[in-house]
């Protein structure tokens, strides 16, 4: 430990809080040389992961191997907020209805939380521990807002056949709940809660190895060519021949080269967004300090804020106001992924009774973002090839699901999750680049200006330093 670490000093690393609290791990070697599978891989998080188990649950003779170009969970899976919610894709709530209809995006919201049961099914059936803690999660309305938010939320679970789903809390319930000054109404979804994300993908890891999938991690694909017979994916150290080539990708999809000749290079981008944790507090503190549940906490606005405890006591947030959209889409080095320490402030400012908790580490990762803001699941155009991108920050139970959807894609098996509007429908595409980019500084410019206007009119004001 550095000498800053050991005074108390914010720790800014590469990697999430789950890397630095987790066990000592040992990747698998890399691929080497010339390999057969009938099915290849690309991307060790959750989607690839699921994707491999079930595979082989479908299939146990199936010949299954997944590449990981660092370690599994080193993208987005491994840096999550550590919140299973029931969400669909991003935007307006109104505007997915206009768009696709309520029924649609029912069976949307339903195919999620089926994620959430599926993951509770492997953590029984499997044995699997990820620290998951059935508290459900609070969709908040902020004070100053007024009940508004929460209303118009609620009649949209109620269209799309969610009403069953979740309980509405008063402003003073939710005061005794979390005595927070800057929390109105809200919103109590039972189903989802906290977990650790990191030991849910590394558990999946060693099941699917037991299971006789090869996982290969350090082995980043450099290409891929869809030749006539074989699949071939290359790393640099060696290669795979397949049959069938599954895209879980996510975020990275647009830096392999093979994307533009599938038809998939201009599907998603990535979006940098940060997160925080604090250091612990006693748990024989928590009846002191509010937060009775012990749940999730997302703010309803365009000022947006996810609160969670941890396992062990800390409170992880991330604030909306952070995401960057990356130059030309790349992670060099305006994609370090710090916060300002003003994140410890904003804690305080919900939270009073939480304000002495200091920040112990900040970091960052990329989420990927479709053109429609919708999840784009489905197959190439070269049908040998299947892909999921889109995958926000609520996206590990869309990315267990999405597993199964993909193994059974690859099987060309028809069933009701392939038969899916999102998975089945045309998909569009992002503009060139250099618009593209424009468009994304432009959304992000504004959503920082919305934040700062509405933190200006809280009780006590929120104020952002970038």
């Amino acid at each position: 430990m550095s000498a800053s670490e050991a005074a108390g000093a914010v720790i800014h690393r590469d990697r999430s809080f789950w890397f630095d609290s987790s066990a000592p791990y040992s990747p698998s070697p890399p691929v080497r040389g010339d390999q057969r599978f009938d099915v290849c891989i690309l991307g060790g998080g959750i989607t690839g992961l699921s994707t491999a188990y079930h595979l082989r649950k479908l299939d146990p003779a199936l010949s299954v191997c997944l590449l990981e170009s660092e370690v599994v969970g080193f993208g987005a899976s491994g840096r999550n907020a550590g919140q299973l919610i029931v969400e669909f894709g991003g935007g307006s709530h109104a505007g997915q209805v206009k768009t696709y209809g309520a029924s649609r995006v029912g069976d949307a919201w339903r195919y999620v939380a089926e994620g959430i049961a599926l993951l509770a099914e492997l953590e029984a059936s499997e044995g699997l521990d990820f620290d998951y803690a059935r508290t459900g999660y609070m969709k908040v309305a902020l004070k100053a807002e007024g009940p508004k938010a929460i209303e118009s939320y609620a009649r949209f679970l109620r269209a799309i056949g969610q009403e069953s789903a979740f309980e509405i809390l008063s402003p003073a319930a939710v005061a005794d709940e979390l005595s927070s000054p800057l929390l109105g109404a809200a919103l109590f979804d039972p189903r989802g809660g906290q977990f650790n994300p990191l030991k849910l993908v590394r558990g999946l890891k060693r099941l699917i190895e037991r299971m006789g999938v090869r996982v290969f991690e350090q082995s980043p694909a450099l290409l891929f060519k869809l030749n006539p017979g074989k699949i071939r994916v290359e790393t640099g150290m060696g290669g795979v021949a397949c049959d069938r080539l599954v895209l879980a990708t996510n975020a990275y999809s647009h830096l392999i080269a093979g994307a533009r000749q599938a038809g998939l290079s201009r599907r998603q981008i990535p979006l940098i967004v940060k997160a925080t944790v604090t250091e612990p507090l006693p748990l024989s503190a928590w009846s002191d300090r509010g937060w009775k549940r012990r749940c999730g906490v997302n703010v309803v606005s365009d000022l947006f804020y996810s609160f969670a405890p941890t396992a062990d006591g800390r409170i992880l947030h991330v604030g909306g106001y952070y995401a960057t959209s990356p130059a030309g889409h790349g992670f060099g080095a305006e994609a370090e992924w710090r916060l300002k320490d003003e994140g410890a402030d904003h804690l305080g400012a919900f939270f009073p009774k939480l304000a002495d908790l200091k920040t112990a580490q900040t970091w960052g990762g990329p989420i990927s973002l479709t053109s429609d803001w919708i999840p784009h699941v489905g197959r190439a155009p070269d049908p040998r090839v299947v892909y999921a991108f889109g995958c926000w920050g609520h996206g590990m139970a869309l990315g267990m699901h999405n597993g199964a959807t993909l193994a059974e894609l690859t099987l060309e098996r028809a069933t009701d999750r392939t038969d899916l509007w999102f998975v089945t429908r045309k998909k569009p595409n992002w503009p060139p680049d250099a618009v593209t980019t424009v468009v994304t500084n432009q959304v992000v410019a504004k959503g920082r200006k919305r934040a700062r206007a509405i933190g200006a009119k809280l009780t006590p004001p929120l104020t952002f330093s970038v």
